[in-house]
């Protein structure tokens, strides 16, 4: 698709509501409603305004960067219970699941390594998603697209995702749900939210799930539980606490550590059957993440707060792991070997963030600033269970076409465990941001974030020394066409510390660039309905692109590469008719390298995703959800793997049974299309077939 199919495109996407708002920016006050404090997703469900994009109370048409919020509804209509589920329809954003229980995000052609929780930045160290993050515990979910030097400090150009808590509400309820699905999927979650004293002032919020699941892929089986508590109140008219403790575990067995070969020795492609795995049935990884917080709140002047805010993190991560490398004879199969693995991580962390955020007035207009430091700390220790070379486990292999079953391996004789790596992270981040109201139609917003990154210790032999530090300044202007619709430009230096080992056994350094993006937004007066057509452009020098598995080493070896990315985004959200809510958006880019090569070829380079409400009849929903990606491949030295263009669509159903209990129905890839789910290394998954979940909710 050409850039100018895909800019009309976008802008037909998005024309209805640009077009519209002049219309209706002239209707009577009383009939709009009022949202100053608050954004409707979907058209139904309000939340609070994101913080993720700036940290500045600044609605999303005013906000000079893409903004996407998914709220809880959505995640319950659609029975979007991991956050990967959510994810993949964001717009422009991609989900890459590369292992069982390991997975990756890209938006923009570049990876997500910054993510957030109520606003708070999360040190990217604590690396990729491990295991299945389930959202009973998440409000909303915002994505912020494009470098996001503000908040998280390195300017990445990829995104930021910011998870927001389910806080209490004040109201007194109680809910549970129940849910039954493919594959022996059991489910049951709950919510518990009421006042503790008369006058609402203290509050407090417990939700919590479990989940036990067969599989599509052999012999993959996982339970997963999650439980969350979190206490507001106010000490004084003044003072406000909130505290919190959030616990998430999964434990998966029957995981696949790398995935499936793609290619036979001919360069051949392979197809493969959709429960087909390597793993063997004495495999497990199981993870345990427990976050604890305290924050004080004080608005100590009109308009002017202070907040300080501690959170404790651990996670415990045991694996018992089985790899299988090596490329399949085209004729008998045979080529593939094992390599075990027994590891033991913990991590330990602290984050301590500060803020000062208030308004003032200059020249007789009124500003906002916001003022922070962020103080984070953590040790990661890694144990090593080695397993003898003259083991079975580390011998060749039968053929995988022969149909294994999961018990060609024996258990292996892992030994006593050793200390593969201990290293501990520090980092020092203190940012500003200033919204400066120039006139009633000219906005800027300026900024700055200075981070300064220590690491110290060892990583499998290898030193995981590093000291860096940079200043990233932002700067953005919104300019108001007419009332509800904005014209808007953003500018932010990248400085992205990577903490991946290079093939010259070192740190590979920080990443370095430039990000730009300009677009328009609008919204109708009464804010039921969103649109926005967004031009980026980014470059990054240093990229750490994976070079390749050292099995002497036991981790991934990174180069780094030179990225231009560019491209150009739509969306569109809300109610476009009674009844009716979609959100929705199209991303088309080119990611080019030296020599203006495609680079980074498993990002799909052209994108769609669409989610649609409709409500027929009173106590009747149904729904749909859809993604089409185009072409992806990657190259190695026996050929190109290639994942053709592919669309998926989830139908749903909800009936409200009664004024307190309501049946939902979901089907996942109701066309049954086989597809990988990645191609970010030369191995990949076959993504679900066909699926159904049905549950049942109850509200009192």
């Amino acid at each position: 698709m050409s850039y100018r199919q895909t800019f009309l495109s976008a802008v037909s996407l998005a024309a209805m509501v640009l077009a519209s708002t002049p219309a209706r920016a002239n209707e009577p006050a009383e009939e709009t409603v009022d949202t100053a404090n608050r954004i409707t997703v979907l058209g139904r469900a309000a939340v609070e305004l994101p913080s993720g994009a700036t940290g500045l109370p600044i609605a999303i048409v005013d906000t000079p960067q893409s903004v996407t919020v998914i709220s809880r509804d959505v995640l319950d209509d659609f029975a979007f219970d991991e956050v990967n589920d959510v994810l993949r329809y964001v717009t422009g954003v991609n989900v890459e699941e590369v292992e069982t229980d390991r997975t990756y995000y890209n938006a923009r052609g570049f990876d997500i390594v910054d993510s957030m929780v109520d606003g708070i930045q999360i040190p990217n160290v604590w690396g990729p998603a491990i295991g299945s993050l389930d959202t009973v515990t998440w409000d909303s979910i915002e994505v912020v697209r494009g470098a996001n030097g503000l908040l998280s400090g390195t300017g990445n150009p990829s995104g930021t995702i910011n998870y927001r808590r389910r806080h209490p509400t004040g109201a007194q309820r109680i809910s549970g749900e129940l849910t039954a699905g493919s594959w022996n999927k059991v489910r049951g979650e709950f919510d518990l939210d009421t006042p503790l004293t008369a006058d609402g002032s203290w509050t407090v919020r417990i939700v919590g799930a479990a989940q036990s699941s067969d599989s599509y892929l052999r012999d993959y089986r996982s339970n997963r539980t999650a439980v969350q508590g979190v206490l507001d109140g106010h000490i004084t008219d003044t003072v406000r606490v909130s505290l919190g403790y959030t616990r998430q575990q999964s434990k998966a067995r029957g995981v696949m550590w790398g995935a499936l070969p793609l290619l036979d020795s001919e360069g051949n492609q392979l197809d493969w059957d959709f429960s087909t795995s390597t793993t063997q049935d004495w495999t497990y990884w199981n993870k345990t993440d427990q976050t604890a917080y305290g924050e004080v709140s004080w608005t100590f002047a009109p308009g002017w707060t202070a907040r300080t805010h501690l959170t404790r993190r651990i996670t415990d991560e045991p694996s018992r792991l089985f790899y299988v490398y090596g490329t399949p004879d085209a004729d008998t199969g045979l080529g593939l070997f094992g390599n075990p693995g027994g590891y033991d991580s913990k991590a330990r962390g602290w984050i301590w963030d500060n803020s000062l955020q208030g308004a003032f007035s200059l020249f007789g207009r009124t500003h906002k600033l916001n003022l922070g430091v962020q103080r984070t700390s953590a040790r990661f220790n890694y144990l090593t269970s080695p397993v003898p070379l003259t083991d079975p486990a580390w011998g060749a292999l039968p053929p995988l076409q022969s149909g294994w079953d999961g018990t060609e391996v024996p258990f292996p004789a892992f030994g006593t465990p050793y200390e593969s790596a201990n290293f501990t992270d520090k980092q020092w981040r203190v940012r500003g941001a200033a919204d400066l109201d120039l006139s009633d139609r000219l906005s800027l917003i300026v900024g700055a974030n200075y981070v300064d990154v220590q690491t110290r210790g060892t990583t499998f032999g290898v030193s995981a020394a590093r000291n860096e530090s940079a200043v990233s300044p932002f700067v953005g202007a919104t300019f108001a066409i007419v009332p509800g619709v904005n014209l808007y430009a953003s500018y932010t230096a990248i400085f992205n510390p990577q903490k991946e080992i290079g093939t010259n056994l070192r740190p590979i350094g920080s990443a370095k660039g430039t990000s730009y993006e300009a677009g328009i937004k609008g919204e109708t007066a009464d804010k039921a309905l969103f649109g926005s057509v967004a031009l980026f452009h980014a470059k990054q020098a240093n990229i750490a692109e994976a070079a390749g598995y050292d099995v002497t080493l036991g981790q991934t070896l990174y180069t780094g590469i030179d990225v231009r990315s560019q491209g150009i985004e739509a969306e569109v959200g809300g109610r476009i008719a009674p009844g009716l809510t979609v959100q929705g958006g199209v991303t088309h880019l080119s990611l080019e390298g030296a020599n203006d090569a495609p680079v980074r070829t498993y990002v799909p380079r052209t994108t769609a995703n669409l989610l649609v409400r409709w409500e027929p009849v009173a106590k009747l929903q149904l729904g749909a959800a859809m993604r089409w990606q185009d072409d992806v491949y990657l190259t190695n030295a026996l050929g190109t793997i290639r994942q053709g263009d592919y669309a998926t669509l989830q139908l749903q159903a909800g009936y409200q049974l009664n004024e307190n209990v309501t049946f939902n129905l979901n089907v996942a890839n109701v066309t049954n299309h086989k597809h990988l789910t990645s191609l970010y290394w030369d191995q990949a998954l076959i993504a679900p077939p066909r699926n159904v979940t049905g549950s049942l909710r109850m509200t009192f």
